[in-house]
Formats: structure tokens, sequence, C-alpha cells
């Protein structure tokens, strides 16, 4: 479901994306205090088609949630595959777009990993472990700048759901914000 058209921006939020799956050969991994509130079980995902320039910078992220025991940390987990390459196949399908190619390359994930964790000011995720599963990128116009929004949108969305929210409401607020 696209969620918010404003002007350049763009964003879609959907509960799944199975074209978007991947697996990478290489794990990055980071804790953050998890909130005192337990959160609930989510698998969402959120794509962004941001136009700049003549250009559109896209991603797509996709998470899963489990909760832990409140005053536990929250873990960060992405898996990530190698450089970008720029004949990978386009088999993800797009809400905002043509497909993106599958997974998380190299050069994204330390971005969508700073992103997701947030900063010590940022409010905390209910404890569990958030794990990065699904992933869509374009070679020509995904950039770091789109995966670090697509990062931010999805840890949002995450945080709503987990604890009950609107995960639409929040992310088309955050779209506001660009």
């Amino acid at each position: 479901m696209i969620i918010s058209r404003l002007g350049g921006r763009r964003a879609a939020i959907r509960n799944d994306e199975n074209s978007a799956a991947y697996t990478g050969p290489h794990t990055m991994r980071r804790e953050r205090p998890g909130s005192e509130r337990r959160g609930r079980p989510v698998r969402t995902v959120v794509e962004l088609r941001r136009s700049c320039g003549g250009t559109a910078m896209r991603a797509l992220l996709g998470a899963a949630f489990e909760p832990g025991a409140p005053g536990t940390p929250t873990v960060f987990e992405l898996r990530h595959g190698t450089p970008l390459e720029l004949d990978t196949p386009h088999t993800c399908r797009s809400e905002l777009g043509s497909p993106l190619a599958a997974g998380l390359p190299s050069d994204f994930a330390p971005a969508v990993l700073d992103a997701l964790a947030g900063t010590a000011a940022d409010r905390p995720l209910p404890a569990g472990v958030l794990h990065v599963d699904r992933a869509g990128f374009d070679a020509l116009t995904s950039s770091e700048t789109a995966f670090t929004l697509a990062a931010s949108l999805l840890r949002q969305a995450v945080d709503a759901l987990a604890r009950g929210g609107d995960a639409i409401a929040v992310t088309r607020s955050a779209l506001n914000h660009w």
C-alpha cells in the first residue's frame, strides 16, 4: 500500500515482501538499551522513493522484531552481501516503481545499522531482536542516503507496531519532515 505522496517523496509500508528476502555472508550487530515496556512481535517492510535533481533515490528494507524481556537490550542485526554490483537481477517487487534487486550490498549496511540503532537521544525500542532480512536496491538509484532514510522509517514503523500504534501515521509524519 502506498501511504504517502508528497511532492517528490513517496513511501510505502506493508506487512511483508517475500521477493525481498535475502541472506548475506556477513552479519553486523549492535545493542542499545531496550525500553521497560514489552513489545509485540512485528514483521514489516518499508520502501521509499525520493526525487532529487532529476533522479529518484530508492530503497526497500524489512525486518522482523521478536520481543525480549523488559529491561534487556534491543539487538539490531542485519546480514549483508558484497559491494554493489551493476548486473544484479531485479526480482524484488516494488510498490513505487520498477522492480529492485533483492539484497543489501555492503556499501549500505553501515548506514542502515546506524539509522536502525539510533542514538542515545532516540526513544528506545522495546527490548528484543530486530532482524533485517528484507531489502531491495537499484544499482543506479539507491544510495547510502536512501538506505539511511529507509532504515529510519523502518525503525519508526517497527516501534509503532511493537507498541500497538499506527505505523502508517508515524511513517506519514516522518515523510513530511524530509
